[in-house]
């Protein structure tokens, strides 16, 4: 079949694309996505992988043919992308936060048993007894536990970050010297 001018002159000046330009093109501008676009900080579930390239295939096929094969066609998926990527961003930092919390927290009161062996004296001991009203060993350390247990769960958030697994000892020796 033969074309006619306007068909022929119509494909070098940009005219209507055929199914397939815009395949490709669409091709193109997922993989700039799956490249250049997923987030490496933090992984996504496939659903959210699927629901993020539903989204995209969503805005390239509701678009004219102008803009579908202009710049600014990456610019509006690059926007879609950070809208749909910046929750879930947030939520991984949120459940890496309260993760790193929770061992920070798991891991000092290791510590109390370590203060009382190594660390203090027999006068802090004896302080320690009488201030909670103890009198075994075992018993004080158990009291012990569970009165740090209770102060870094009212401890703020943010002020435990500054911490890790080792360094929340010094920490925990401070508030257990405090109370001698």
């Amino acid at each position: 079949m033969s074309l006619s001018r306007r068909q022929f002159f119509g494909h070098f000046w940009g005219g209507k694309k055929n199914e397939a330009q815009r395949s490709v093109r669409m091709r193109a501008l997922e993989t700039y996505v799956r490249t250049n676009l997923l987030p490496y900080d933090f992984a996504i579930s496939a659903q959210q992988e699927a629901d993020l390239f539903s989204a995209v295939r969503s805005l390239m096929a509701q678009a004219s043919d102008d803009d579908l094969f202009a710049f600014t066609m990456r610019v509006r998926i690059e926007e879609m992308v950070r809208a749909k990527l910046d929750p879930w961003r947030e939520d991984s930092l949120n459940q890496d936060r309260a993760h790193r919390n929770k061992e920070i927290r798991e891991s000092a009161i290791d510590y109390v048993q370590h203060f009382l062996t190594l660390e203090a004296t027999d006068t802090m001991i004896d302080q320690l007894r009488s201030r909670f009203e103890v009198t075994g060993a075992e018993t004080l350390q158990s009291v012990l536990e569970d009165r740090i247990r209770e102060w870094l769960a009212g401890m703020d958030e943010k002020l435990l970050l500054n911490y890790d697994v080792f360094t929340v000892k010094d920490l925990v020796f401070s508030q257990l010297r405090s109370w001698c």
